[in-house]
């Protein structure tokens, strides 16, 4: 006879057990995820601490991005559900992790030759655009600044280490080799610009080459005279006198197409500086050259008078300088301050006007006495003790234009360079202070 009820004893038993089991397993698939997890995240930590690095070193994500890519890949699967897939899922992490951190270094060496490369094919490319800037007759006033620049660039590679040093290489010659490409432009528009006044030079020259390096030496005394008048005015001629003076070396070249293209820059760069002095002028201004033995009175950047004037003989020289008009006299009476017996000693003199403008007494008047002005007209007894002598009808207009407060600028004048003329400055009125006249 069946007997009828709960399940056999061994059952219940046997059912225990695989409950237990069960839980074992499952308890050590557990653990197993969780230390490959750890595992895993322990990689991942170890290599952000690399990238991190590589970052500060100056590394970009661009440069490591084969790195960085796979990385978020890895990172960004989710695991499986199973606590033993989760334990392989998690291993596999572990073990992609810890191979790009071994691989992180290759990159940033690969990485780096190429930042390398980069940047030494930049500078011979920098390089190159100065030689065809060279040979193209760029002026080497504007090359040397891309010269230097070049300089510095080799010398940071030198010292270079990281990407760093090596990017910033690369960055500091991208403005230089746009501006060599530039200055080519430019040559060649310079060039177009004057190629009418080069051909007319050959035309009247008959194609000497003597003639045209006696023109473009007139028109370099006649920029530095100008750019020393600036100069006086403590003006900065800057680039334009520069480019003056460096041009002139083309005139000793021995073709008449490129001695005429040369001379004819000559006038342009004379014309520059002539115009940025007026730019700079105040409203009104009287200058004088001594060896020119001339006068110019400005007003608004316009000439009102232009005359030949006398100036001191040699051995009582007109004062070089900026200075002013003090003050004005008509009628003048001019005692000599020079002793009887002295060869200097003229007795006393009428005049109708004066413009006094040095201390000393130096002044603008007219000189009814003389019969000639100009060059020459100052040597030997013909020259005054040190006042400027000025023909009756320019007289007769500077007089009532010229204010008290006028600026007086007397230079030189000798065709000599800038630091030459301003050397023989003799004084100026306190009045002006140090920096450039603004009135």
């Amino acid at each position: 006879m069946i007997r009828l009820g709960g399940p056999p004893r061994i059952l219940t038993v046997l059912a225990a057990a695989l409950v237990a089991i069960s839980a074992a397993i499952a308890g050590q698939a557990n653990v197993a995820a969780t230390s490959s997890l750890n595992q895993a995240e322990s990689a991942r930590q170890q290599l952000n601490i690399d990238l991190l690095a590589a970052a500060a070193g100056g590394y970009t994500d661009r440069d490591l991005a084969p790195i960085l890519d796979r990385r978020q890949e890895l990172v960004s699967v989710a695991p499986p559900r199973g606590a033993g897939d989760r334990a392989v899922f998690f291993n596999a992490r572990a073990d992609g992790l810890a191979g790009l951190r071994l691989a992180l270094p290759s990159l940033q060496a690969h990485q780096l030759d190429l930042l390398q490369r980069a940047t030494r094919t930049r500078l011979d490319d920098l390089q190159n655009e100065i030689d065809q800037d060279e040979k193209m007759g760029v002026d080497p006033v504007d090359l040397q600044p891309l010269r230097s620049r070049a300089q510095v660039v080799a010398d940071m590679l030198a010292t270079a280490h990281g990407p760093i040093d090596f990017r910033r290489a690369f960055d500091a010659m991208g403005v230089p080799i746009e501006q060599a490409a530039q200055l080519r432009l430019g040559r060649a528009a310079d060039l177009a610009a004057v190629q009418a006044e080069a051909d007319r030079l050959k035309a009247a020259t008959g194609g000497s080459l003597d003639a045209l390096r006696t023109i473009g030496a007139q028109a370099l005394a006649e920029g530095r005279n100008l750019a020393a008048a600036e100069a006086y005015l403590r003006l900065n001629p800057g680039r334009r006198y520069a480019l003056l003076e460096s041009n002139a070396a083309r005139f000793g070249g021995t073709s008449v197409e490129d001695v005429a293209l040369a001379v004819a820059l000559e006038e342009r760069y004379r014309d520059e500086i002539h115009s940025g002095l007026l730019a700079s002028l105040p409203r009104k201004l009287i200058l004088i050259s001594i060896t020119a033995s001339e006068l110019w009175a400005y007003q608004d950047q316009t000439l009102y008078v232009h005359t030949l004037v006398t100036t001191g003989r040699p051995e009582l020289p007109t004062d070089r300088g900026l200075m002013m008009i003090a003050r004005k006299q008509s009628p003048v009476h001019f005692i000599s301050p020079f002793p009887k017996g002295s060869p200097y000693d003229y007795g006393t003199i009428d005049a109708r006007y004066a413009l006094f403008f040095q201390p000393s007494g130096e002044a603008i008047h007219d000189s009814w006495w003389r019969s000639w002005y100009g060059p020459g007209s100052n040597i030997g007894e013909h020259g005054s003790h040190g006042c400027v002598g000025v023909p009756y009808g320019p007289i007769d207009l500077l007089y009532p234009w010229a204010d008290v407060g006028t600026p007086v600028l007397v230079i030189p004048g000798d065709g000599t360079t800038v630091a030459n003329q301003l050397v023989e400055k003799t004084y100026d009125d306190p009045f002006w202070g140090e920096g450039p006249i603004t009135i």
